[in-house]
């Protein structure tokens, strides 16, 4: 048998039945939502006024601040990588510079065996 209870937002039972039917101040049924966004109530459940800015957009609006903060670490990101690359060009052409220049003492001294 299931008993029942009652307090100041209404009455429920313990037992079989589905959870109980929570109002806001409006006298509308409240529904129950969960926390997603990251903090310390984080997947806790609560109970919402329906007259409450929609918790969708706030949510989509939390969304976009995280998408535009990543944005904005991913340039800073992809600069340095470019100030790496040209730094990384240009030791290539130094290197090349002086990777190149015995050939051309070794042409030298060929041509200056053979012209001699």
């Amino acid at each position: 048998m299931a008993s029942s209870n009652s307090n100041e937002s209404g009455s429920y039972s313990h037992g079989r039945c589905a959870r109980p039917r929570m109002y806001c101040y409006h006298n509308e049924v409240a529904p129950l939502r969960v926390v997603k966004h990251n903090g310390p109530n984080h997947g806790k459940q609560f109970y919402d006024c329906p007259h409450w800015p929609d918790t969708a957009l706030i949510e989509l609006e939390h969304e976009k601040k995280t998408l535009k903060k990543e944005v904005e670490e991913l340039k800073a990101e992809n600069a340095k990588l470019d100030d790496m690359v040209a730094e990384l060009s240009i030791e290539n052409t130094e290197t090349r510079l002086f990777m190149e220049e015995p050939m051309v003492d070794k042409k030298l001294v060929v041509a200056l065996i053979v012209s001699w």
